[in-house]
């Protein structure tokens, strides 16, 4: 049994690069190259988890169709047990095309497929008895788990005796009351809250990340990190010692899809090894760096004594 378990959304992303523009209606426009890679917050993270050494178990839901057998097979490639995946008769497995341009940042064009179908009946009771570790990756993307369900998972994981952590996805156009139903309900069953800037904007309302923080924690999450990209992340732990842990330098920036995720197994494994959250923040960090220097979310992790490479380097 290991340590942590991720519950979350798997995806199949397709990654163009460079994309500088999208076409006009009836358009075309070119790009040099296209990488099939698995994604969604669950699996990257799952993956960089093995990657870096880590153990962990995953529940997710995929279509049974071409696309869900990729996943699964990136996944056992990635050493990473797949006894818990789903397979869902009716939903195909999600997917997005993410259009990257010259200087890293994307977007994304996505159907959620089977990833809105991932309940709590699909966690074993037998996965939490054991599990010290249990995050929720994919929050406003998983339509039968968001807002109530959610916390009542991550109540019955602490009182099986595990921590928990959920992370977001950021969507576009949705209204501030959509992010309070979706998330709000969990903050108060959450030891680890970590969103980025714009999804902490999106649900707090307010562009000032410490007093993003403050309002988190005073809806229950015990500790928040704010994810901030090239800035690093801001972390308010459950003493209420705020500090901004700034990120490692790049040696280029090649493609930032699932750096977040990323983020979250170094973080994951901090916390597994006992750290502290700033200095966990600082191993999410590192990993983070690692990541977005090859196309795909986990594609240019190798081990984690590379991971604490960059660390070494960055002081």
């Amino acid at each position: 049994m290991a340590g942590i378990l991720v519950v979350g959304i798997a995806v199949v992303d397709a990654i163009a690069r460079p994309v500088d523009a999208m076409p006009a209606p009836g358009g075309l426009r070119f790009f040099d190259d296209l990488t099939m890679t698995t994604g969604g917050c669950a699996v990257n993270c799952a993956i960089a988890l093995s990657r870096i050494g880590v153990a962990c178990d995953i529940v997710a839901r995929v279509g049974r169709d071409p696309l869900g057998d990729f996943v699964v097979s990136e996944l056992e490639r990635g050493g990473v047990s797949t006894r818990h995946i789903v397979r869902d008769a009716d939903r195909s497995t999600s997917f997005s095309f993410v259009a990257v341009p010259a200087n890293g940042e994307r977007a994304f064009l996505h159907t959620t497929g089977a990833n809105a179908t991932l309940a709590p009946a699909d966690v074993p009771a037998s996965l939490l008895s054991n599990t010290r570790l249990v995050f929720v990756a994919g929050t406003m993307l998983m339509d039968s788990l968001d807002g109530t369900p959610t916390a009542e998972l991550l109540a019955g994981a602490r009182a099986a005796g595990a921590r928990t952590m959920l992370d977001t996805v950021y969507v576009e156009g949705r209204t501030r009351d959509q992010w309070r139903r979706r998330v709000e309900p969990a903050l108060e069953r959450l030891d680890y809250f970590v969103p980025s800037r714009a999804e902490a904007a999106a649900l707090a309302g307010t562009d000032d990340v410490r007093d993003a923080a403050a309002m988190f924690r005073d809806a229950g999450a015990r500790n928040v990190v704010i994810k901030l990209g090239a800035e690093g992340a801001a972390c308010l732990d459950e003493h209420g010692s705020y500090t901004l842990v700034r990120a490692f330098r790049a040696d280029r920036v090649v493609d930032a899809t699932g750096a977040g995720d990323c983020w979250s197994a170094g973080f994951l494994a901090g916390l597994e090894q006992g750290l502290a959250p700033v200095n966990a923040v600082r191993l999410g960090n590192a990993v983070a760096c690692v990541s977005v220097q090859s196309a795909g979310a986990t594609t240019g992790i190798r081990s984690m004594e590379q991971v604490m490479q960059v660390m070494r380097a960055g002081g």
